[in-house]
């Protein structure tokens, strides 16, 4: 049996052939040589990317690495990161490396709530860390609330971090922080290359700063030299030079979205609407159960968010069509299975637990 991954929000689709052709001419011609470490190519063509400077700009190797250095620079040990409840662990990951103390805020509805964010700013918040479109439910939060939090974390003294990892599959950018970053805003935006791109193996992210942020990142990165290798560099570059690509991806994406959505709404399993390729599916039972039942019986591996604060929920990765036909027909026989357990516990008087989807 196949498996199929569906937890790690990867690609279908794959990269462009371009940046898989300039990634198998940096092996073959440079495979013996070390990279630019100050990736200065790729940086140049970030800038023309997003309409900035080069000096605007820093490449890491995944955004983790750049989530560690901005947590090492900005906060450091003993400064204060406020970071939304239930999200990416990279966050939290990189204050406790860094020993930085963390501020938590809780979700409103599935939904970052600009105003909780707000109140919860004080003088020891050295980092604001929002994810944007949000992992892992999928939501985004409208461009005035960025605009608010961007003025209330600047009012703060503390450094907004606005984390865009998904923000190539929404149809327009309306929420994104670029603007602010062209206006000089205290505000670090984070974009990958692993998501929309498909290059999720070459651990390729960037940062777009004022330059004295980036240059605080810089500063850090130098300790870690020829962080981003060379095939990573090539592949990058060559993909922003593929025109029509991300289109391409997000259509086909959005395509398959809704045909998921048909197939959970006929099952009658509730999710949160994305705009992202992911969806955060309530299966209302022990999610960990359903989410070994899939691996096991179906070859499926999906996300049990019950480690994210979660629980009774699954962040399942939307590919193909195909896939998404074969995980919605996995996951309506193992709840149906598990429905059927329980309705036979509860005949034999072992249990009351309530009767579940389908």
């Amino acid at each position: 049996m196949d498996v199929l991954r569906l937890h790690c929000n990867e690609s279908p689709y794959g990269p462009p052939m371009s940046a898989v052709a300039a990634a198998t001419d940096e092996l073959n011609a440079s495979g013996a040589r070390y990279p630019d470490s100050e990736c200065a190519l790729l940086r140049e063509r970030i800038a023309r990317h997003v309409g900035t400077s080069g000096e605007m700009v820093a490449v890491g190797n995944g955004t983790d690495e750049l989530l560690f250095l901005i947590t090492l620079t900005c906060a450091g040990p003993g400064g204060q990161v406020l970071v939304t409840d239930s999200t990416f662990p990279g966050y939290l990951n990189s204050a406790a490396a860094v020993g930085s103390s963390v501020k938590t805020v809780p979700l409103n509805d599935r939904r970052i709530s600009a105003q909780a964010v707000i109140d919860a700013l004080g003088p020891d918040v050295k980092v604001v860390y929002v994810c944007n479109p949000h992992n892992p439910t999928g939501t985004v939060l409208p461009p005035a609330d960025v605009e608010r939090i961007v003025d209330a974390a600047d009012a703060a003294g503390a450094i907004l971090v606005l984390d865009e990892a998904y923000m190539e599959f929404l149809s327009s950018e309306g929420g994104t922080g670029l603007d602010a970053v062209k206006a000089g805003r205290r505000v670090i935006v984070l974009r990958t290359f692993s998501k929309a791109w498909g290059l999720a193996s070459l651990r390729i992210g960037y940062a777009v700063a004022h330059p004295e942020l980036i240059g605080r990142i810089e500063r850090g990165r130098r300790a870690l030299p020829f962080n981003v290798n060379r095939l990573a560099q090539g592949a990058a570059a060559a993909a922003l030079d593929s025109d029509g690509f991300i289109e391409g991806v997000r259509s086909r994406t959005s395509e398959a979205r809704e045909r998921f959505y048909r197939r959970l709404a006929a099952a009658g399993v509730e999710y949160v609407p994305s705009v992202t390729n992911f969806v955060l599916v309530n299966v209302e039972c022990d999610s960990s159960v359903v989410a070994q039942q899939l691996a096991d019986e179906h070859g499926v591996i999906v996300r049990d968010l019950e480690l994210f604060g979660l629980p009774g929920h699954l962040r399942v990765t939307i590919g193909t069509e195909q896939q998404v036909d074969r995980f919605c027909s996995a996951l309506e026989s193992v709840l149906s299975s598990l429905a059927a357990e329980a309705r036979r516990d509860t005949v034999d008087g072992r249990s009351d637990v309530a009767a579940l989807p389908l």
